[in-house]
C-alpha cells in the first residue's frame, strides 16, 4: 500500500495550484476561452480545463475530504459522481471570465489544503472511501492521501492543456 505524508501532499496541492496560475497568467486573453487556430478542435480551452478541476474540487474531492476528516466514508459527499452533471457543470463555469473560473479554484484547493492539513499520518493513510474503485471488484478502498493525491493528478491532467497553452503563446 502506498503511504502518503500530509505535508507532502499539501506541498504538491500548493505547488501544483502555482503552477496553473502561472500558466494561466502567460496565456494571452484571447486563448483562454477559444482554442488557437492550430489546435484540434476537440481540445478544451484553458477556461474548460479550469472549469472542470473547479468543479472537481468543489463537488467531488472537497466534499469526500471534508467526509473523511469528520470520519465518515465519503459515500454521499459528493454532489454526484454521474458524468453528465460533472460536465454540464463545467462547461456551464467554463463561460465565466478566467478570473472568477480561478477564484474559485484557489478556494476549493484551499479547502482541500485545510482538511489535509488537519490529519494525522496514520489517519491520512487508513483506506477508508470505496470511491474510485468502480469495476474494480475487491479493489480495497482508499485513504484520503489517495483522495487528496487524485487531486494532485487531475491538476496534471489538465494543467498540462493549460501549460501547454502557455508555452505555445505569441510572446
Amino acid at each position: 500500500m502506498t503511504m502518503f505524508s500530509v505535508s507532502e501532499t499539501v506541498e504538491r496541492l500548493r505547488g501544483s495550484l502555482a503552477t496553473i496560475e502561472w500558466a494561466v497568467e502567460r496565456v494571452p486573453d484571447k486563448w483562454t476561452h477559444a482554442l488557437p487556430d492550430f489546435y484540434p478542435g476537440d481540445a478544451w480551452s484553458v477556461a474548460m480545463n479550469l472549469a472542470h478541476m473547479t468543479i472537481y474540487e468543489e463537488e467531488i474531492s472537497g466534499p469526500v475530504l471534508r467526509a473523511l476528516a469528520a470520519g465518515g466514508d465519503g459515500v454521499g459527499a459528493a454532489r454526484s459522481r454521474r458524468e453528465d452533471w460533472f460536465l454540464n457543470d463545467a462547461v456551464a463555469l467554463s463561460h465565466a471570465p478566467v478570473s472568477e473560473i480561478m477564484r474559485r479554484l484557489v478556494a476549493g484547493r484551499a479547502d482541500q489544503i485545510a482538511s489535509v492539513a488537519g490529519y494525522d499520518e496514520d489517519r491520512f493513510n487508513a483506506p477508508v472511501t470505496p470511491l474510485w474503485a468502480s469495476g474494480r471488484h475487491g479493489a480495497p478502498p482508499h485513504s484520503a492521501g489517495w483522495v487528496a493525491t487524485k487531486t494532485f493528478q487531475h491538476t496534471w491532467e489538465h494543467g498540462n492543456a493549460i501549460l501547454r497553452m502557455a508555452l505555445f503563446a505569441p510572446q
